[in-house]
């Protein structure tokens, strides 16, 4: 008598690092990098992630790091992903720091390849929460200048 189990699975999620910028600007203004992903194998399903992005303002000094991925959606098709999470926002400035604790938002496009320059470039959108029915209180949108972001998804 043999018996065996089929393994069967799917891992699915978003890499990138670099530098961002605004689209109309030749100089980036924000270091980002993340690496999201779930794997799902024989039913249960494990998320993990990372994410830390700095964003340097007129006066000010942002950087959010994510402390626990929450939620995780991919639609590697099209190139895209949004996840988010717990995160702690820290606020440098000339007068100090402040850390925030609150929820991240991310939206991720993976438009081209790296070293390409042919096409609409990567993306990387950010919101921050203290509170989920209020309005965020930091944003930033910009367009990679430098790296990439890659989102994945890979059945077996």
């Amino acid at each position: 008598m043999f018996a065996y189990a089929q393994i069967s699975g799917s891992v699915r999620g978003a890499t990138g690092a670099g530098l961002a910028g605004a689209p109309d600007s030749e100089t980036p203004n924000a270091r980002f990098q993340f690496h999201v992903g779930s794997a799902t194998f024989n039913n249960p399903t494990r998320t993990h992630g990372n994410l830390a992005i700095a964003v340097r303002g007129d006066q000010s000094l942002t950087d959010i790091q994510l402390r626990e991925l929450r939620r995780l959606d991919v639609d590697a098709e099209n190139g895209t992903a949004r996840f988010s999470g717990s995160a702690v926002l820290t606020a440098r400035s000339r007068t100090g720091a402040q850390r925030t604790q609150g929820v991240v938002v991310v939206r991720v496009a993976d438009n081209r390849g790296p070293g390409q320059t042919e096409g609409a470039p990567d993306t990387i959108s950010v919101a921050f929460f203290t509170n989920p029915d209020s309005d965020p209180v930091f944003t930033y949108s910009g367009v990679v200048k430098q790296g990439d972001i890659k989102g994945f998804s890979r059945s077996r």
